[in-house]
């Protein structure tokens, strides 16, 4: 079938049967999305509510920390910026010992970690690895 083709016409066939080939693969990867960079820092957004109007939090965020026990208004919530492998936590617990408390951390504007507890139990903590 190919007998009667130049060898130059040869080459130029398998150059662009080589070049079809990769770029229906760059095409595969790019649909899959495994060629996709991926984010070093991610959008977290920190939320405690509790009935009762107030939470005690902790929270901590890389660079942002609230070591000491801080009392605030409830609904409340923090947004940060969080680079990839830091170690993140809030914990909230609930001074009128009485009703509901939650934490919950969002990765991206979506629900990652959360966490609800009724009392007499009045703590609750949401903590993890930022992928």
């Amino acid at each position: 079938m190919f007998e009667n083709l130049s060898d130059r016409t040869k080459m130029t066939l398998q150059i662009v049967l080589a070049l079809v080939i990769v770029g229906a693969a760059t095409v595969i990867l790019l649909s899959a999305g495994i060629m996709e960079t991926r984010s070093e820092s991610h959008l977290l957004t920190f939320e405690a509510n509790a009935s009762g109007g107030f939470a005690v939090i902790t929270l901590e965020a890389g660079g942002e920390s609230v070591t000491e026990p801080r009392t605030v208004s409830v609904p409340w919530s923090k947004t940060l910026r969080v680079k990839s492998g830091t170690e993140v936590y809030l914990t909230a617990s609930n001074p009128s010992a009485t009703g509901e408390i939650r934490c919950s951390i969002l990765l991206d504007k979506n629900v990652w970690k959360s966490a609800e507890n009724s009392s007499p139990k009045n703590g609750v903590a949401c903590a993890g690895i930022v992928p």
